[in-house]
């Protein structure tokens, strides 16, 4: 999965700064779902649906405002299904300047 900012050298930095913080983030995610945290998973699906978007992965806004939703509804089965789908997403992540399968880079330069 590629950003709509991939090709945008200028723009590069975004992508960057937004696949460094999913890593953590993703993990909050997984971390949040599991332990009930609805509270919690809602706002961090708040984030990705935010983050994401601002940072070309329109792909995640979708499933992102579907988690959001699920966690506000406190919706166990919702969410381990909508958290198991944005969690491989993360992992078709293509970096500019780096390679596939969610693998994290340093900006080009």
């Amino acid at each position: 999965m590629r950003s709509r900012l991939h090709d945008h050298p200028r723009l590069r930095d975004i992508v960057h700064v937004f696949v460094e913080q999913l890593d953590e983030k993703a993990g909050a995610i997984e971390t949040a779902a599991s332990d009930g945290d609805f509270e919690s998973l809602a706002m961090l699906a708040h984030w990705l649906k935010g983050a994401g978007g601002t940072a070309g992965f329109d792909a995640f806004t979708g499933p992102a405002r579907t988690l959001e939703a699920l966690a506000r509804s406190r919706d166990h089965a919702g969410v381990r299904t909508t958290v198991a789908e944005l969690l491989a997403m993360t992992r078709q992540i293509e970096v500019p300047g780096g390679d596939t399968d969610g693998a994290r880079h340093a900006p080009a330069g």
